[in-house]
């Protein structure tokens, strides 16, 4: 595929390829020269109204993965309104979406297209396999940083034939002088100096692993890891990379700034050493 740009920032897609193609999604544009690619795809390869041959698209990253509710009156639904423009383009979708992946299965049944939800499983057997070289076993306890995230991890666990420990923090709100206030709630207070891997779907600045990170200190764990699929800013909170042992990710947005010389190390300075990013895509 070849973008093509002109001065007034209009753009054309042409020279597609057949096969799977690997399209990252980071922002809204994004979306409008995924619309040009299957347009261009199917001027190209399609001469014929019957047995059209439909490009299959691997998404990395789906953007408004977090807006998966209307979450209040007169706001717009961001990831109803993605799922709608995908599943009204002639392509076949593999997304890496583990976080609320029945919503977007729904999404696009509903529309009447298919979708393949690629979980995280493959990327959390990767940091199983890093991790071992460590102090991790089956001593390791599995943790979600919410109970949103229990069930998920739970079939996680079951998928990997995981035989330890699977626990989970959970939220509460109060408010205090007019302001809403988040509290994170882990009703455990000894983990025998076990080893601790959060598991987690997306990481923005980090605040939710820092007040997990830091309660989890104070309750006798071991040593403690961070598993996000999705690090979805250039500048999460560089104390994360204090609290954690070692961090994992995914090059899910083929991230430039975690690549020598780019933006990361502009933001940071030096390359924190407890981070790495699993080039899955």
């Amino acid at each position: 595929m070849k973008l093509n740009k002109y001065p007034d920032g209009t753009s054309y897609i042409n020279e597609t390829l057949m096969g799977e193609q690997v399209f990252r999604i980071n922002n809204y544009e994004d979306l409008w020269h995924l619309n040009q690619f299957v347009d261009a795809f199917h001027s190209e390869h399609n001469t014929a109204k019957v047995a059209r041959i439909r490009p299959n698209i691997i998404i990395p990253n789906l953007p408004d993965a977090q807006a998966d509710r209307r979450f209040s009156k007169g706001e717009s639904f961001g990831l109803k309104l993605v799922i709608k423009f995908l599943a009204g383009l002639e392509a076949n979708f593999k997304i890496f979406h583990p976080h609320n992946s029945e919503v977007v299965e729904m999404g696009f049944e509903v529309l009447g297209s298919n979708v393949t939800i690629i979980d995280n499983s493959s990327f959390i057997q990767e940091v199983f396999k890093d991790i071992r070289t460590e102090t991790f076993s089956q001593d390791t306890i599995l943790f979600s940083s919410d109970a949103g995230g229990f069930k998920p991890l739970m079939k996680l666990a079951d998928k990997l034939n995981w035989r330890g420990e699977v626990y989970g923090a959970s939220k509460s709100r109060k408010y205090e002088e007019g302001k809403s206030k988040l509290i994170q709630v882990i009703d455990k207070q000894d983990f025998e100096g076990k080893d601790i891997l959060i598991i987690d779907d997306m990481c923005l600045f980090g605040g939710t692993f820092l007040g997990l990170a830091k309660m989890l200190k104070e309750r006798n764990c071991g040593k403690l890891y961070l598993a996000v699929s999705h690090l979805t800013v250039p500048k999460p909170n560089p104390e994360l990379f204090d609290l954690f042992d070692k961090v994992f990710t995914t090059n899910s947005k083929g991230l430039s700034y975690l690549t020598p010389g780019k933006g990361f190390y502009r933001n940071y300075g030096e390359f924190p050493k407890n981070l790495k990013v699993f080039d899955l895509f």
